[in-house]
């Protein structure tokens, strides 16, 4: 049975539900904002790197421009992912005036935002699910490091059945919603991704293209089962079913690294979810991923991470303030 490679790795960069909220808007609008990490805190876990913006139209259509892409549309039935972050604006038509979406909050907490309505005037309709999840891209920056800024993807019919219910959810304030909200956001999301993954051209790279690739996806397959193992490439190319040096041409052509660099960095990206998640000590961690020496293990670590284990692990636990939700911008 072949590995899940995609949901392993969306494991190790611990992609989190944030908050989910629909924006209605009648008439002309423009909106301007930054999916900051300081503003969804309270929400997610620590550890959060980056935040991931997406906007699925529901009515009418929506103009997104990006500091990566100028103006485009997005109509009903598609969604805009806003994959690292950064300022983006929104509006019922290109180049219109944006006001801060805090001024529009009008001094209401972003994070206890459900449902918002505007009437700006005569005009069309626009109707937008918006949704804010984090991760943690440092864990693994192959994955991170091969989406595009902006993406944008038509939902298709599966996906359409879960946005209603992502719609009504949106709205309810009853115990347990807001997790239900946050793994509705974690859904749509990953919706999105695995459609973008399957629409990526037969000349891509990156780790996505990766996984769809043949060669290179047995050969990922067969590392992530087995981390901890002493791979040779002559292993690796006979669970490819392939030759060595294809299997070394083909992953410097698509992930622009050798397969030991690949899985050294894979090695890392577990010890830093078992660094995070457990209390095993440096040792049994270093055994898991394959190392018989600590020491080594720790030189290994502090050149990926640029820390050493102790100090990702105590970064990582310590616990986030939960403040008060304060209103800020996004897009």
């Amino acid at each position: 049975m072949s590995r899940d490679l995609l949901s392993d790795v969306l494991t190790l960069v611990r992609l989190t539900g944030a908050l989910i909220f629909q924006f209605d808007v009648k008439g002309p609008w423009g909106v301007a904002g930054e999916p900051l990490l300081e503003k969804f805190a309270p929400l997610l876990p620590p550890g959060t790197s980056n935040v991931i913006a997406f906007h699925v139209v529901l009515e009418g259509e929506c103009w997104i421009r990006h500091a990566a892409r100028d103006w485009f549309a997005v109509h009903a039935g598609q969604v805009a992912v806003i994959s690292h972050g950064g300022r983006h604006e929104l509006g019922d038509q290109p180049g219109r005036p944006s006001l801060p979406f805090e001024a529009m909050l009008g001094g209401r907490p972003l994070l206890a935002a459900r449902h918002l309505q505007f009437d700006t005037g005569p005009g069309g309709t626009s109707k937008v699910l918006c949704g804010f999840l984090g991760c943690d891209r440092r864990a693994f920056e192959p994955l991170c490091g091969s989406l595009p800024p902006v993406f944008q993807v038509d939902l298709g019919e599966r996906m359409q059945t879960l946005v209603p219910y992502a719609v009504a959810n949106a709205l309810d304030d009853s115990p347990g919603a807001e997790g239900l909200r946050g793994r509705l956001a974690e859904l749509l999301f990953l919706g999105a991704l695995r459609i973008y993954l399957r629409e990526l051209p037969a000349n891509a790279s990156g780790w996505l293209a990766g996984v769809r690739d043949p060669v290179i996806g047995r050969a990922m397959q067969a590392m992530h089962a087995e981390p901890q193992r002493h791979w040779t490439l002559d292993e690796l190319a006979a669970a490819a079913a392939s030759s060595r040096s294809a299997v070394a041409a083909r992953f410097s052509e698509v992930l622009d690294e050798s397969p030991m660099r690949y899985l050294t960095r894979l090695r890392m990206a577990v010890a830093a979810r078992l660094l995070t998640d457990s209390h095993k000590s440096l040792a049994a961690i270093a055994e898991e991923v394959g190392y018989e020496s600590p020491a080594a293990f720790q030189r290994a670590f502090k050149r990926e991470f640029a820390m050493p284990p102790a100090a990702w692990r105590r970064n990582a636990t310590e616990t986030s303030p939960r403040t008060e939700p304060q209103a800020g911008p996004v897009g």
